[in-house]
């Protein structure tokens, strides 16, 4: 592994699936953000923490992250690419895709600056949808 972030999305999706909301939370930046759908604006490590914490608490059972697009420069990289999360009870898997700023540390492993997850919109519910009808 060259650079190291291979490894990065599926330590989270191991994290999470596990139920490890404080392993989940190591993976970002002690001042890391986090921007989900269904939240306000999430900063720093611990938030996040209670944040993947009431995920798990809700039924948060299995996530999958497929980069599509992974770039590099120096010590920064950034990751997008496409996602599936599952709730127990819930009927289903959120979809969506996702964006990623990791931020290269002193010993040479990455973690996570920023990340944004964003569901897709069924089809005909988007308000351009509605004008092109």
């Amino acid at each position: 592994m060259e650079h190291g972030l291979e490894a990065a999305s599926p330590a989270l999706a191991a994290a999470l699936g596990r139920r490890d909301a404080p392993a989940a939370a190591a993976l970002y930046a002690e001042d890391g953000t986090l921007l989900a759908s269904t939240s306000e604006l999430i900063r720093g490590r611990s938030q996040i923490e209670a944040y993947w914490r009431a995920g798990i608490g809700v039924g948060v059972s299995r996530v999958e992250l497929s980069a599509t697009e992974l770039r590099i420069e120096r010590d920064v990289a950034i990751e997008v690419g496409r996602y599936a999360l599952d709730v127990r009870g819930a009927g289903g898997a959120e979809r969506g895709s996702y964006f990623v700023l990791h931020r290269r540390q002193g010993d040479g492993s990455w973690l996570r600056a920023a990340e944004v997850f964003n569901p897709d919109v069924p089809q005909g519910s988007r308000p351009h949808d509605k004008e092109e009808q």
